[in-house]
């Protein structure tokens, strides 16, 4: 079988790249390095419990299978990234804490537990998603597979029809000539980071929709987030600092001690909330590898592992609700 060319240089493209290269099938990867990726600000929460809905989230039963990928690629890279979590939700009002009481007792109880202000999530994690790709992209380099420019989809079209090629690039896919008709919402999402002094114990809090916290690996770098809109002008990055700012001052553990770094991204949710896999209608060897939201972290190592099967043996069942089959009526009307 040829290499399979992976097009993206984001988490799930790294995922994928890992994931292929362990089960033994050869990859080229082209890094295309596009501005706004949702890996640059991205929390880095392995988190199964949805704390807005105070639900499970979706994907939350691939938790186990998330956490062993990330231990197992901490083992194979030689690189620390991930760290187990006591993750926190600070009660709003009493309304909150009778809303979470309930929701615990009727389907949270194996997964949370509750406190006098707050619920705590009894498995969570953090991943230092930079470390991570920094990590996979020297395996990558050493191996001589990593090829740091950007694919045309010209030029992969061009790919025998025998080779797959896998497109991760987020959100820029609503760019795409190839898969322009996917209904991807990109939500905007900033964080801002700063060092301060790690504490012994310092769980990762969320309150009013953020969350602050230590990195995993460098635990005087402290970060918050993320924004959430649906605003892709470029002057949205002044509002979201300005958001992050006065969330701040609702955590009293901040203390800032340099300057503050804001980073701006895109999450490629689709318009159903749902991740997107499979082949293009047309161009049955190009797939792609899309709408993972805000899940990314829960989802990849999963879907990367299905789209290896279907690598191998040509013809795999896709679960309807990630099936890219269900958009193709949408192609069909744009040709």
């Amino acid at each position: 079988m040829l290499p399979v060319r992976i097009v993206g240089n984001g988490l799930a493209a790294h995922v994928l790249a890992q994931t292929f290269l362990a089960q033994n099938i050869d990859v080229e990867f082209f890094a295309s390095n596009l501005p706004g990726a949702a890996s640059q600000a991205a929390w880095g929460l392995l988190n199964p419990v949805h704390l807005k809905t105070r639900t499970l989230t979706y994907g939350a039963n691939q938790f186990d299978q998330a956490l062993q990928f990330y231990r197992w690629a901490e083992q194979l890279l030689g690189q620390t990234f991930l760290k187990e979590v006591r993750l926190r939700h600070c009660f709003r009002d009493e309304q909150d804490a009778k809303f979470w009481l309930q929701a615990w007792q009727e389907n949270l109880h194996g997964h949370v537990t509750l406190e006098h202000e707050y619920v705590e999530v009894i498995r969570a994690a953090s991943v230092s998603i930079p470390t991570f790709i920094s990590a996979s992209t020297n395996a990558l380099q050493k191996a001589g597979v990593f090829y740091n420019r950007l694919a045309g989809e010209s030029e992969m079209l061009e790919s025998p029809k025998c080779q797959w090629v896998v497109w991760a690039q987020g959100h820029w896919a609503t760019q795409s000539h190839l898969f322009g008709w996917i209904p991807l919402r990109p939500s905007a999402g900033a964080q801002v980071e700063w060092e301060q002094k790690s504490s012994d114990f310092q769980p990762l809090v969320q309150h009013r929709g953020f969350f602050f916290g230590q990195d995993p690996v460098n635990t005087q770098i402290h970060r918050l987030g993320s924004t959430y809109s649906w605003s892709m002008e470029p002057a949205y990055i002044a509002e979201a600092e300005a958001e992050l700012r006065q969330a701040m001052v609702n955590f009293p553990d901040v203390q800032v001690e340099g300057n503050l770094h804001f980073r701006l991204g895109y999450r490629p949710a689709s318009g159903d909330r749902k991740p997107i896999l499979g082949p293009h209608p047309i161009f049955s060897n190009h797939l792609l590898f899309n709408g993972l939201g805000s899940k990314g972290l829960l989802l990849a190592p999963g879907m990367a592992k299905l789209l290896a099967a279907i690598c191998l043996h040509s013809s795999y069942e896709i679960p309807p609700e990630m099936d890219i089959r269900r958009f193709y009526k949408r192609c069909k009307s744009m040709r």
